[in-house]
């Protein structure tokens, strides 16, 4: 059975909100040209910003909802699923925050009508191509997550980006706006930032802060400008997350 992933790579964009503030979320977009990627924003909270983009057909939002304790989308997993529901009435797809999963999970999300979720993070592989899941619904596994890359890349060299990049399967490329913002050169780096401050302060960091934060050397956002780069350079397709779906689920009839 071929795709259009089968052959060549296909390329698709995708970043978790993880409550980051109006402002970061608004720099993290211009700064990787968002307009043109068909951008899929898993979201966690109320944006205007977000809301904004989604209206105008500039992007997708779909849902990121939070299971873990201490969630605020709630205390069960029915009243996160219920919260995330409400944010986002017509999101058919998801990510879960952290990647947590378990079976209870992800066949109530098949039972809502939910078609595919995204939470399989991989180390950059070739050829990668959805999953049918025993869920009944399709699992779209990442290639690349600037949070799980600034790990297995800690020098930033892009040893595990080269010669991959132009290989045939489907290329997720995940990044998270706080990241972007932050510029983060170490996965420490913005992870001190977030735990030494409130959620309050957090949902509403301000450019002012932003300048003040930001690492002003080589770091994940400039790994993101040069794939981008690259992908535009070469002219490699790019789907969104929904259309990649629709084309698995048409092509296996499910």
């Amino acid at each position: 059975m071929s795709f259009s992933w089968s052959e060549d790579p296909v390329f698709c964009f995708t970043s978790d909100v993880d409550w980051a503030s109006e402002e970061v979320l608004k720099y993290s977009h211009r700064a990787l040209s968002g307009e043109s990627l068909g951008i899929t924003y898993f979201n966690t909270h109320p944006s205007n910003v977000i809301n904004s983009l989604s209206k105008s057909g500039e992007i997708r939002q779909l849902i990121h909802p939070n299971f873990l304790p201490n969630s605020s989308h709630g205390k069960t997993f029915d009243e996160v699923m219920d919260y995330c529901d409400k944010l986002v009435p017509d999101a058919d797809g998801f990510r879960t925050h952290r990647y947590f999963e378990v079976n209870d999970i992800l066949d109530e999300y098949a039972r809502r009508g939910f078609k595919f979720f995204s939470n399989h993070c991989t180390r950059c592989e070739k050829n990668i191509t959805p999953l049918y899941h025993r869920s009944g619904m399709i699992s779209i596994p990442i290639f690349f997550e600037d949070g799980g890359y600034l790990i297995m890349d800690p020098h930033l060299n892009m040893d595990l980006l080269k010669n991959r990049l132009d290989t045939p399967g489907l290329k997720v490329i995940n990044f998270h706006a706080a990241h972007m913002a932050f510029n983060t050169p170490k996965f420490e780096f913005t992870r001190e930032i977030k735990d030494s401050m409130s959620r309050e302060v957090w949902n509403n960091l301000d450019q002012k802060a932003l300048k003040k934060l930001s690492y002003t050397g080589f770091g994940i956002r400039n790994v993101l400008e040069l794939v981008i780069e690259h992908v535009l350079k070469r002219n490699h397709k790019i789907k969104t997350i929904t259309q990649i779906s629709d084309e698995f689920i048409a092509a296996k009839n499910i």
